[in-house]
């Protein structure tokens, strides 16, 4: 089962959950035979429904925005303010269902990202902020870039040049964290209107998230030596969201 198939499965398994509780529920009013309903169960009743077919709703929605449909701008903003809301949900779901999070993560990182490319900007150099880990920084260099990224002495053995080298082109800001906290400090003292974060399927969500009044096109990082561990981008993919943050696309 591939990860879009495994979130649709959650969310369904979500609605179904939310069905039961209405049977249950009008189940336990009606075997009592009462000659009237309460209003608070007619209410109980109107929300469990509404919230069903809100979450069929987004399944569908999310289906074709996985299958990369064209989808209204509008509607796929909506969409991810109710995946959002029902993130912490669909996490715990994974637990019962022993479905690792990660792919759920990266579903979450698509329909972001699918969003965020749906709308188009056009900000200055200055207002795009380019954020990195620093296990991509490989684990020997001596020449830390915590702290400025123009350390970096350009040697070719990480992707931290590649990086150096995309800030000095497009006149970006780029900065390298020490951990996802710090990147949302580095984000929030520096008010850019757009940021690319590079990271793992975990901080990325959560990052995402966070900052969500920021304009945000997440990167998964590689990690051939294991997580936290010399990473590595995918540097075209960062390319290509500047020059869409840029207008050029």
């Amino acid at each position: 089962m591939n990860n879009e198939k495994k979130f649709i499965y959650l969310m369904s398994v979500i609605a179904l959950f939310f069905a039961l509780l209405y049977k249950l529920v009008n189940f336990v009013v009606y075997s009592q035979d009462m000659k009237f309903v309460n209003i608070s169960i007619i209410l109980l009743n109107m929300l469990l429904m509404i919230i069903i077919s809100i979450i069929i709703l987004s399944s569908i929605v999310s289906y074709f925005i996985l299958k990369n449909k064209k989808i209204n701008k509008n509607i796929m903003k909506i969409n991810l303010k109710i995946v959002n809301a029902m993130y912490p949900l669909i996490i715990v779901t994974t637990k019962i269902f022993s479905i690792p999070k990660n792919d759920i993560r990266r579903v979450y990182v698509t329909l972001n990202n699918n969003y965020i490319y749906s709308n188009k900007y056009n900000f200055k150099a200055e207002d795009i902020m380019l954020i990195t880990p620093h296990c991509i920084q490989k684990n020997f260099c001596k020449h830390k870039v915590t702290n400025d990224i123009e350390n970096c002495r350009k040697c070719g053995q990480c992707n931290v040049e590649d990086l150096v080298k995309l800030k000095q082109k497009y006149n970006v800001k780029a900065f390298v964290a020490t951990g996802g906290t710090l990147a949302r400090k580095i984000i929030i003292q520096n008010k850019p209107k757009a940021v690319i974060a590079i990271a793992c399927e975990r901080d990325l969500t959560s990052g995402i998230q966070d900052v969500s009044k920021f304009q945000v096109i997440g990167i998964l990082n590689k990690r051939p030596n294991g997580p936290c561990f010399n990473t590595e981008i995918d540097i075209e993919d960062v390319e290509e969201a500047i020059k869409f943050f840029l207008g050029g696309n």
